[in-house]
C-alpha cells in the first residue's frame, strides 16, 4: 500500500478519494469469469508463481550466472514486470506505477524465498493477494 501511494504521488501528483482508483480498471465481467476468479483462479495462480518465479527460474539463474544477486535482480524484474498486464492499459504511466507499485512485494517474497527455500509458505502468504485481486475484479 506504501508503493502505491508513493508511485501514485510520484506519477500522478495526486491522493484521489478511492485508495485503488489506479489499481484497477472498471469494467464488467461476464458472470462466469467473475465465478471463475473466485474459486479457482486464486488457488492455482498463487502456487503457479511462486514455483515457477522461485522455485524454477531463481535457483537455476543463480546456478547459471553463480550470482544470487543477479538471480535476484532478473526474477524481481520479470516477476514485477508481468504484474502491469493485469489489467493492461497501454499508458506508460499506468504501467511505471504498477511495476512500482508491486516492486516492493516481489522483492520481498524473493528475500523470504532466499532465506528459507521454501516455496509452500510463500504460497499460502500470496493466496491473500490473489483473493483479493478477485474480490477488487469482482466488486469493479
Amino acid at each position: 500500500m506504501a508503493a502505491s501511494y508513493g508511485a501514485r504521488r510520484l506519477l500522478y501528483n495526486s491522493s484521489p478519494q478511492n485508495s485503488s482508483a489506479y489499481l484497477i480498471h472498471g469494467h464488467t465481467l461476464p458472470i462466469w469469469a467473475m465465478v471463475y476468479g473466485l474459486s479457482f483462479w486464486w488457488v492455482i495462480w498463487s502456487p503457479t508463481e511462486e514455483i515457477t518465479y522461485q522455485g524454477y527460474a531463481l535457483p537455476r539463474l543463480e546456478a547459471l550466472t553463480g550470482h544470487t544477486w543477479v538471480a535476484f535482480l532478473i526474477v524481481g524484474f520479470f516477476w514485477t514486470a508481468q504484474q502491469c498486464a493485469l489489467p493492461f492499459i497501454p499508458d506508460w504511466r499506468y504501467l511505471l506505477f504498477r511495476f512500482l507499485t508491486f516492486l516492493p512485494g516481489v522483492l520481498i517474497l524473493i528475500l523470504f524465498y532466499l532465506r528459507t527455500r521454501r516455496v509452500t509458505p510463500l504460497i499460502v502468504a500470496h493466496w491473500p493477494m490473489d483473493i483479493a485481486a478477485a474480490l477488487m475484479t469482482a466488486i469493479y
